[in-house]
């Protein structure tokens, strides 16, 4: 009678339970392999500022003896100091050859611009690994690790393993940077730079690669008379056919609970003490700079106001300007963590479950149980964490893009120059800018002519 009704509970929960899940998992696995590529690739075009040389205006450094003469029939470049000049100076107008001129840098160099684009290749290889695996399962009740072949079933998964080892300790060495420059300003680019820094990469990648590797010799494909004691399902929204292979595993407990113990101190335990230490100082770094930073602007302020004249308040007006691009340079690392701390928190809240989730299956080995009903609960509740887990790895543009400013600066800035770089050349921003600049000096000429006359 037991044996009846277990699998009466069994068939209710194939039918309504896992095949609501199952539904449910290809349509949101569908759309975070393809919005969480796509926005990875934008963030890693955002962060490396690709495409924004052109709305650049170029500047002039002194010719080599070698160039000159060289370019005598060449057209010439009007070239516009940008320096405040005195009151009583005249604004300077230069004109160039285009073999001394060179162009500005498009963009300043994003912080950490080298982790943040490894962060971004290892989600979209993360996202293309596990992830991918389940969406073929949901549509097709097909599993790549169960195809009577133990090579793929090893391979497989170790490519998960790894792939979302290696994404969570980038994110991790990323916020270790960002802590140090954050934190130890003027010490950073001696602590973390050079052999130090690779040395530290290579020391990572290689322990993952080393822990993961124990999965190439213990997993193998297990029927069901492989498992004696205990029945194993394979597909739970499909008919079990003994025949075929039910499960990617291993039959050795004791090798399986040495990895598991390694896999939990290396992903979640190790990682999510040092995200929540490290995210923790980075917020207080914050708060204390950006206290100390507007106390300091506005007693400045306030000393600059009362020694300004109004002539000179039209003359200083692109000085201010200026003055306010070049503090939101100082103030890129700060811009750079707060990109970070957000990230940091929403992984955490998506990897911790699943990996109480685990801690407990293990401990309790439920996936072996002799219940039908269990092992069929307990597998759609792995697949819910699992979607829980994988969300991090498509969803740091989007995170990007609320949480800072200059990210969404950036990217509207990358957007606008792609658009006006293929409708416009260079040369004609170029001019235009240049055009700019001698108007506003010409103007600025005639006000101080104008206030000496009256004077």
């Amino acid at each position: 009678m037991s044996s009846i009704n277990n699998r009466e509970d069994n068939l209710e929960c194939q039918q309504h339970v896992l095949e609501y899940v199952r539904k449910f998992g290809y349509v949101y696995f569908g759309f975070l392999i393809i919005f969480g590529t796509i926005g990875n690739i934008i963030s890693l075009l955002v962060i490396r500022g690709v495409g924004a040389n052109c709305n650049q205006r170029p500047y002039s450094f002194p010719r080599e003896p070698s160039e000159a003469g060289s370019s005598r029939n060449s057209p010439d470049r009007i070239i516009v100091d940008n320096t405040r000049p005195p009151l009583s100076v005249p604004s300077r107008v230069s004109i160039v050859s285009p073999h001394s001129v060179h162009n500005r840098r498009p963009i300043r160099k994003h912080p950490s611009k080298s982790i943040f684009t490894a962060l971004a290749i290892a989600d979209t290889i993360a996202l293309w690994v596990n992830p991918f695996r389940y969406w073929i399962l949901f549509v097709f009740g097909f599993d790549i690790r169960q195809n009577n072949s133990a090579t793929l079933c090893r391979l497989q998964t170790f490519l998960t393993y790894a792939t979302r080892d290696v994404a969570i300790w980038v994110l991790c060495l990323l916020t270790i940077e960002r802590y140090l420059i954050g934190c130890y300003p003027y010490k950073a680019k001696i602590i973390w730079r050079g052999k130090r820094k690779i040395c530290t990469w290579v020391i990572i990648f290689a322990v993952i690669f080393v822990k993961n590797s124990m999965l190439l010799f213990i997993m193998q494909l297990i029927y069901d008379h492989d498992n004696g004691k205990y029945e194993i399902m394979g597909p739970n929204y499909k008919k079990t056919n003994v025949s075929k292979p039910l499960l990617c595993d291993t039959l050795s407990l004791t090798a399986r609970k040495v990895f598991f113990f390694v896999d939990i101190v290396i992903y979640s335990l190790v990682p999510t003490i040092l995200l929540l230490v490290l995210n923790v100082a980075l917020y207080r770094v914050i708060q204390q700079r950006t206290t100390f930073t507007g106390r300091y602007l506005f007693s400045s302020r306030r000393k600059k106001a009362a020694r300004i004249t109004k002539i000179e308040e039209g003359l200083h007006s692109r000085v201010v300007v200026q003055n306010r691009a070049s503090m939101k340079v100082k103030r890129s690392v700060i811009q750079a963590n707060r990109l970070l701390i957000p990230v940091g928190v929403f992984h955490l809240i998506t990897s911790v479950p699943i990996c109480i989730f685990s801690i407990i299956e293990d401990a309790m080995q439920l996936k072996r149980s002799p219940s039908s009903y269990v092992r069929c609960i307990l597998d759609a509740c792995g697949y819910l964490f699992v979607m829980l887990g994988t969300a991090s790895y498509g969803v740091n543009c989007l995170i990007y893009f609320l949480s800072s400013r200059n990210f969404r600066e950036r990217l509207y800035a990358l957007t606008k120059t792609i658009h006006l770089c293929k409708s416009k050349s260079p040369d004609l921003y170029y001019h235009d800018n240049a055009d700019r600049s001698i108007n506003y000096n010409a103007s600025s000429a005639t006000i101080i002519k104008d206030a000496n006359c009256e004077n």
